[in-house]
């Protein structure tokens, strides 16, 4: 993939502003007049702390529409969003493509040396945190929740695995797995296209089948 993409956001049928959405390897930049007074927003590559996207469904009685939604943080807590709709089918396709792309795009700038530079973290004997889990040599440190407290719990790697859904994916305990789990979603929770690959990575690593 080259090392930029330019695209224009149409925020839906009934909106005829089109918003420039600059994606670079060096920056992203998109015009979103909530988050800047001239109208435009940007944050360098070195900025960006984690990023969360998904679909959220319009129906009554029927589907009729969707919102394809992103939500880029930086370190300072300053998120950038950038959204866009389709109604009744119109476009639909055409929506869809772009909203791959941009997935595509935001992991090959950005997200996956975050990615890359966590197993870094990992083979030097590091522990860290994706998002609320926490990563460290003997395994994966989830919350659990126990009725009305939630338990931090450690899976050991040798004792973890997971399943990949389209809207999240879940890590669980081999042994105990209808106790000891924790879905993730792509659209509510931060970072999770970074969780999902470094996990996925370590468990090659370690030549442990994910069955």
């Amino acid at each position: 993939m080259k090392g930029e993409l330019k695209v224009i956001i149409k925020r839906s049928f009934f909106d005829n502003y089109q918003r420039p959405l600059h994606l670079h390897s060096e920056f992203i930049q998109f015009e979103d007049k909530d988050l800047a007074s001239n109208g435009s927003s940007s944050f360098k590559a070195s900025e960006i702390k984690d990023f969360r996207c998904g679909i959220n469904w319009f129906h009554y009685c029927f589907v009729f529409g969707r919102e394809y939604q992103f939500y880029i943080r930086n370190y300072n807590n300053e998120v950038l969003k950038i959204k866009f709709n389709s109604y009744f089918g119109i476009k639909k396709e055409q929506k869809h493509k772009l909203y791959v792309e941009i997935i595509n795009s935001l992991w090959v700038l950005y997200f996956s040396k975050q990615a890359a530079d966590f197993l870094k973290k990992f083979e030097t004997g590091e522990s860290f945190y994706i998002g609320k889990t926490v990563i460290n040599p003997e395994g994966v440190i989830i919350a659990v929740s126990k009725l009305i407290i939630q338990e931090k719990v450690l899976i050991p790697w040798e004792d973890l695995r997971f399943r990949k859904y389209n809207s999240y994916f879940s890590i669980y305990s081999k042994e105990d797995p209808g106790t000891i789990n924790r879905g993730y979603s792509y659209k509510d929770d931060w970072n999770t296209f970074v969780l999902y690959d470094v996990i996925k990575m370590i468990l090659s690593k370690k030549n442990i089948n994910n069955d």
